[in-house]
């Protein structure tokens, strides 16, 4: 019996992180959810395998969100979501295009926690502390990918939010998101999510 229990250890020490990361996963995806606003300065960094190592390009941005309504602006596209359709535009060219509701350029907490929630196994992978802030790291790992190795969220267990994630892939590329500043439920303007407003006006429908 003393046998098997040990045998039986190692097995339980796992389900019980996976359930503890699972936990924690979902209880940042209900914190973020019920938010209602934000706004988030990023950097969005991607590493691809090149014959002199990793070739790394990194871009900043800004998120609005508003309950499912999503707007991201980048230097080269912007993303908007308007909770029923959602669009890739190019401002240099005025051009809009429809997309997935899915596309994963949303970069949503929200949807980033959600994609997440199911088909993946689950481990706390050790805190780190940066310019004071407590990060506690998950790693994830996909029941069945060809394309995604393994994912690392990092959460602000200051603010219970996410912090950072990091999607490694299965042909040496990293898709690195990390968030610079953080606002919520700050008032902003809804005219944000309108792809039918002034804004647009003139710009060619793909």
């Amino acid at each position: 019996m003393k046998i098997f229990a040990l045998l039986l250890m190692p097995f339980m020490v796992l389900s019980q992180s996976h359930e503890e990361a699972k936990k924690l996963l979902n209880q940042v995806y209900e914190i973020t959810l019920a938010l209602e606003s934000q706004h988030i300065l990023f950097t969005n960094t991607i590493e691809v395998p090149s014959n002199e190592g990793l070739k790394t390009r990194s871009s900043t941005g800004e998120l609005f969100t508003i309950s499912e309504k999503v707007r991201v602006k980048t230097n080269a596209f912007e993303f908007l979501s308007d909770g029923n359709k959602a669009y890739l535009i190019y401002p240099d060219d005025e051009e809009i295009e429809v997309v997935a509701t899915d596309e994963e350029t949303s970069l949503s907490p929200s949807d980033i926690l959600k994609n997440y929630q199911n088909g993946y196994s689950y481990k706390m992978a050790g805190r780190s502390t940066d310019q004071g802030k407590v990060i506690q790291y998950i790693r994830l790992r996909p029941i069945s990918s060809e394309e995604v190795k393994e994912i690392l969220i990092g959460i602000n267990m200051k603010t219970m939010l996410l912090d950072n994630y990091t999607q490694f892939g299965t042909n040496g590329s990293n898709n690195i998101f990390s968030v610079d500043n953080y606002e919520i439920n700050t008032s902003l303007d809804t005219e944000l999510f309108n792809i039918d407003g002034q804004e647009f006006l003139g710009f060619y429908r793909l």
